[in-house]
């Protein structure tokens, strides 16, 4: 539903990607007022690795079992349960995972979230509306966006990795030993793409980062390369040099791109990593996904965290009301339930980032995951 001329809304989000529009649906049989600001229109491009975690569809299942049929009927993805890991040696070994997940064009995934969450009769998106100020008083919040004022009772920050939510509320800034920045571009026609794989190549002068090449629909891959924004620094590194490079000058790389077309620019983005903990709520806010810096460590994945996130977000909005308790303590329960599911995970990957600047090392080891079925499971479930 559209209406230019709402103001009051028991609920504000903020963004209408995975995590917006997720917490949207969440609430969607709550009674309660919400709107979705977004500073774009649909469908709009969003720059990312495209790749969506194999545990999405459990989780949209959760909210709405209609939403897992919807995707078996979307389209625009590819499955992928395999993962080719390339050794800094350029030996290669495929992880094969027990469930599948899927690479989307953003532009076509997050669009088939919004039409979901805004055919919901209680859910108001106001589209092309930059969020310009946020105030959160005793009473509630208000919410400047472009050149209107929404007032609600509590505002959800999904706004992604530079979060006009975030700053102008906790204040909290990029640490480079905790943030990636990353580069990619769509290329057709990349020869020797395996089927249902996706492929990530750990290239000695990216350490502890890593090139990927991802397929998407129609004979395109998504390419990029992701960096720890600390060695981005210290290397003074272009990453649209270094993709180049790559491109340009590993002959198992360059072969299979002498023949494909870049389609369009080569895209920079930043990943805020859920490699420390940061402040994801408060008295009547809550963070979810970039916004709550909750990208995989070492994968880089974000997609899922921020549909899990925008889940328990809404979840917690609705107690919220019921309750009628908005305070900085009562939300704690919110974030309680996204670092029980993510913490473990995203210290151990951060771990496993740290000591990956050794290309001995990781060539030993992806040696013997070669041989080793026990050692494959363990890297596998960093990756799935």
């Amino acid at each position: 539903m559209f209406d230019a001329g709402a103001k009051e809304f028991d609920v504000i989000i903020c963004g209408a990607g995975p995590a917006g529009c997720t917490c949207a649906l969440s609430l969607a049989d709550s009674g309660l007022r919400v709107a979705v600001l977004e500073k774009n229109s649909f469908p709009r491009d969003k720059t990312c690795g495209d790749a969506v975690a194999a545990y999405v569809p459990k989780v949209l299942a959760t909210i709405n079992s209609s939403l897992t049929r919807s995707l078996g009927d979307f389209t625009e993805k590819i499955s992928v349960n395999t993962c080719r890991l390339v050794a800094p040696n350029q030996k290669a070994f495929d992880l094969r995972f027990s469930q599948t997940g899927f690479i989307s064009r953003r532009m076509d995934w997050d669009n088939f979230l919004f039409e979901k969450a805004s055919a919901q009769n209680n859910t108001t998106f106001f589209l092309n509306h930059t969020i310009r100020d946020i105030t959160i008083t005793n009473d509630g919040v208000t919410v400047m966006a472009g050149n209107t004022e929404f007032k609600g009772s509590m505002v959800i920050g999904c706004d992604g990795a530079h979060s006009v939510v975030n700053r102008k509320i906790t204040g909290t800034r990029p640490d480079p030993d905790h943030h990636c920045g990353a580069v990619r571009a769509y290329y057709s026609n990349v020869s020797g793409i395996p089927h249902d794989t996706f492929e990530i190549h750990l290239i000695k002068d990216l350490l502890p980062g890593y090139f990927w090449i991802f397929p998407v629909k129609n004979n395109m891959a998504n390419v990029g390369l992701g960096v720890l924004s600390a060695v981005i620094s210290g290397r003074k590194m272009d990453l649209r040099t270094s993709l180049q490079n790559v491109l340009d000058e590993i002959p198992s790389i360059r072969d299979r791109f002498k023949n494909a077309e870049r389609i369009g620019k080569i895209e920079g983005f930043g990943l805020p990593l859920g490699s420390r903990k940061v402040p994801m709520s408060g008295d009547r806010f809550m963070l979810c996904g970039d916004a709550a810096s909750l990208i995989d460590p070492l994968s880089g994945e974000g997609i899922g965290q921020a549909i899990v996130s925008g889940r328990y977000a809404g979840w917690q909005a609705k107690k919220c009301f019921s309750e009628n308790n908005f305070s900085a303590g009562y939300m704690k329960q919110y974030d309680a339930q996204v670092y029980t599911k993510f913490w473990s995970r995203h210290r151990k990957n951060h771990f496993i980032r740290q000591v990956m600047n050794n290309e001995w090392l990781l060539n030993g080891v992806l040696n013997a995951a070669r041989k080793s079925k026990l050692i494959r499971d363990v890297i596998s479930k960093s990756f799935a």
